[in-house]
């Protein structure tokens, strides 16, 4: 079965609010190890790969009122508007990455098994911020995009998360604070300023991070 991933909802969505910022939670998903992946598998094996993850985190990220922004490579990224209500945005996208992880140990890897394709892993971040919707020219093919912190740092992120792992960011995380139920399960992640040196540009203190194992 193939989807629609023309990401057309997320472009009419975008289109009601060119040249505003909007409030927003990102989710970055993307498969471990696809570099070797792609290097030692044939490359229609590496293709189906791509497009069973890219057909199921799409219609996960839509079940769980998001939509999907961009597929860069061996990643999807998600946004969920947030403007009205950062809390319940914030339950959506960490209860959307949470079954990310499920569907591919339960079901996606079992099936690529029985075809002799190896199975995946995936990391997933999350972060809360603040988008800049930019409409590149007049017409209604123009392309139109975002532009923020909130989605690069959502990708630096990935780079400290272990394969099974979802690493959030401590805006994301102040979200949640007041839910014991989503928060409880959460450990901040110890670093040195060498490895990350982010500064919370409202606070100005460093940029806290914290992960958790579905």
């Amino acid at each position: 079965m193939q989807i629609d991933l023309t990401r057309e909802s997320c472009k009419k969505f975008l289109r009601r609010h060119v040249d505003q910022k909007i409030a927003v939670v990102i989710l970055y998903v993307d498969i471990s190890c696809s570099t070797k992946m792609s290097i030692s598998l044939p490359a229609v094996k590496f293709a189906s790969i791509l497009r069973v993850f890219s057909q199921e985190m799409t219609l996960l990220i839509e079940d769980h009122g998001g939509y999907v922004l961009k597929y860069v490579g061996d990643a999807v990224i998600g946004l969920f508007p947030a403007e009205y209500d950062k809390h319940g945005a914030s339950k959506n996208a960490l209860n959307c990455a949470m079954e990310m992880h499920r569907i591919i140990s339960g079901s996606i890897n079992p099936e690529l098994s029985a075809h002799s394709i190896p199975e995946i892993g995936i990391k997933t971040s999350l972060d809360y911020g603040e988008l800049l919707v930019v409409l590149y020219g007049k017409g209604s093919m123009s392309h139109i995009d975002t532009v923020g912190s909130s989605i690069s740092m959502a990708s630096k992120m990935l780079a400290f998360a272990k394969t099974g792992q979802v690493i959030v960011g401590d805006s994301f995380y102040k979200n949640l604070a007041t839910d014991e139920r989503c928060s409880k399960d959460f450990e901040e992640l110890r670093m040195s300023s060498k490895e990350w040196s982010f500064i919370d540009g409202k606070s100005g203190t460093d940029y806290k991070l914290y992960v958790t194992t579905p």
